[in-house]
């Protein structure tokens, strides 16, 4: 645990406190005083009193600034106890010698000799040092462990947040290049098919590639952004693949619908890369279904692929992808997402609902 901690405010209370004792107890000596032929206010009032303090304010000036954190917030437990110990013995055995040598000048004993009835044992006045010195212990313990747990909860807080950035960080890297692969692969397919069309498909990759540089290092974009890059990578995919065999749709929000919403980028990509990995078979009629929809603050994207048996056992084994996006989601949004699959015989469904420009901690 630090040594050193920000005590600003911890200062600021501490102050007020003894500023407030200092006014009380000089409050409370000018009213008795008020009953006597002595002034009111006077230098041998204010002198008695300082020296009267002094021995609480040096009590709780070593107790705040060493024992406290020397010993306890370096968890010496037993260091610090004892040390407590021995440092209000020794401050009230200075009150102690002081009252009795303030005793014998004043000649208390002889008053003390006629007096009747039962004696006390520990005279009131040092009874109440006593009790002063516990309490002083006692309102600096409460108040800086409270600021100290304050203070941990924050060095925690800002712990898990730069892991959480750097974990995201680190599934991002992962993410684009996986994306660049699947966008490769399509390309080299189609170049023995059609070279007129890779080239096309080349020049709208270079487009998604621009998006995925400029944009995807952002902590969050706005809604309309990312809609825009699926409609291009859906298009991509359009050219990939013939229309007589694949059924590609889509249902986005316009601009106008997505506008003031903001989501982190590449949320949605994995969910539809692997729609197209598993969902597409060229033995068989194929379809892909994109659909995004906003309603109660929430974003709510589901995406819908067929099922062919010869990509069952790829689609039991989940890839990189897939594994990202959740580690991302649980990262981003914590407990405040819904992520679920239902799969049948001949299709495959993934939906994902998600608050609105909300996110528990900053994707970088």
């Amino acid at each position: 645990m630090s040594l050193r901690r920000p005590r600003k405010l911890e200062t600021v209370i501490y102050t007020s406190i003894w500023l407030l004792i200092v006014v009380l107890c000089l409050l409370d000596v000018m009213r008795a005083r008020s009953y006597t032929e002595f002034p009111v206010m006077s230098i041998d009032l204010l002198r008695h009193l300082a020296f009267g303090l002094l021995p609480f304010l040096i009590l709780f000036c070593i107790h705040n600034s060493l024992l406290l954190p020397r010993l306890l917030f370096r968890n010496r437990y037993i260091g610090y106890l004892c040390a407590t110990v021995l440092l209000v013995a020794m401050v009230w055995g200075c009150q102690y010698f002081h009252f009795f040598r303030e005793f014998v000048q004043h000649d208390f004993p002889e008053r003390v000799m006629h007096h009747r009835g039962p004696r006390p044992l520990l005279p009131l006045p040092l009874f109440l040092d006593m009790v002063y010195d516990l309490l002083i212990i006692g309102v600096n313990l409460a108040i800086a462990l409270i600021f100290q747990r304050f203070e941990d909860r924050l060095e925690h807080e800002s712990l898990l947040k730069a892991n959480a950035e750097s974990q995201l960080a680190y599934l991002k890297v992962q993410i684009n290049p996986h994306f660049y692969m699947n966008m490769l692969n399509n390309i080299h397919g189609m170049i023995d098919i059609n070279p007129e069309k890779a080239q096309e498909m080349l020049i709208d990759m270079s487009n998604l590639m621009r998006y995925m540089l400029y944009e995807s290092s952002k902590p969050r974009i706005a809604l309309s952004a990312e809609i825009g890059f699926l409609r291009d990578y859906l298009n991509v995919m359009r050219q990939r693949f013939p229309k007589s065999k694949v059924e590609i749709s889509s249902r986005l929000p316009t601009d106008g619908e997505a506008a003031g919403i903001m989501i982190p980028p590449l949320l949605f990509l994995v969910f539809i890369e692997n729609a197209f990995k598993h969902g597409i078979s060229y033995r068989s009629e194929s379809f892909v279904s994109v659909r995004v929809d906003l309603a109660d603050g929430n974003v709510r994207f589901s995406c819908l692929n067929s099922r062919h048996p010869e990509s069952s056992d790829k689609e039991r084994q989940p890839g990189i992808g897939m594994k990202n996006i959740n580690q991302r989601l649980k990262l981003l949004y914590g407990d405040r997402y819904r992520l679920s699959a239902e799969s049948s015989e001949k299709a495959y469904s993934v939906n994902l609902i998600i608050p609105a420009n909300e996110t528990a901690y900053t994707d970088n």
